[in-house]
């Protein structure tokens, strides 16, 4: 794991562990989320019909090649936003009117990607957006709504990937650099897993 110049050896540490840790929600943002049997685990507040969102936010990846398997119900998006910290709970992260808001968290972290989230919906779609000018995306061809997938955030490589029943299914976006977490939104009864693992062999 690279060390940034303004980084104590200690936060560097405790980055490591996180890195090596079993992934977890850590922050959920909106009224229409809670977490399930542990933490690894979000849904929606039966009566609630808002769209909420949630963020790995403690497992910041800056390097390197990480993988994470998510098992769905339900309406949802899936995939990597920049480490935010939300303090409006009602806050939309995929409205524009809050992009000023998150964009004023930027850091040197970031490095120079304009990508600055990037996810699936469980409907096969796909989309990515630079908090900016709007966001671009396109359906995924031979995506299974119905079955668990998997996401490889490739640094090294500037990719994320999307792999379903043991094989990669396409490259969703590339140019990614810098800091990233991974993320879900839910709405009307949805609920979302997810799990560190290793992607499959090419």
């Amino acid at each position: 794991l690279p060390k940034y110049d303004d980084e104590g050896w200690i936060e560097l540490y405790h980055h490591l562990l996180m890195l090596r840790s079993k992934l977890t929600f850590d922050q959920l943002v909106g009224i229409n989320i809670q977490h399930g049997e542990d933490r690894s685990i979000i849904r929606t507040v039966p009566g609630q019909l808002n769209a909420s969102s949630a963020l790995c936010s403690n497992h910041v990846m800056r390097s390197g090649r990480h993988f994470a398997a998510f098992t769905h119900a339900g309406s949802a998006m899936i995939g990597v936003i920049r480490p935010v910290q939300i303090n409006d709970g009602d806050l939309d992260l995929n409205l524009a009117r809050y992009w000023g808001y998150l964009l004023g968290q930027r850091t040197d972290r970031w490095a120079d990607s304009n990508v600055h989230v990037c996810s699936m919906f469980t409907t096969g779609g796909f989309g990515w957006c630079d908090w900016t000018r709007g966001q671009g995306g396109r359906w995924i061809d031979g995506f299974h709504c119905d079955t668990p997938f998997g996401l490889l955030l490739d640094l090294d490589e500037g990719m994320l990937s999307m792999y379903q029943n043991g094989r990669r299914v396409t490259t969703l976006k590339d140019g990614l650099s810098g800091e990233y977490c991974w993320y879900a939104k839910v709405i009307f009864g949805a609920s979302i897993s997810i799990e560190r693992g290793s992607a499959p062999l090419e």
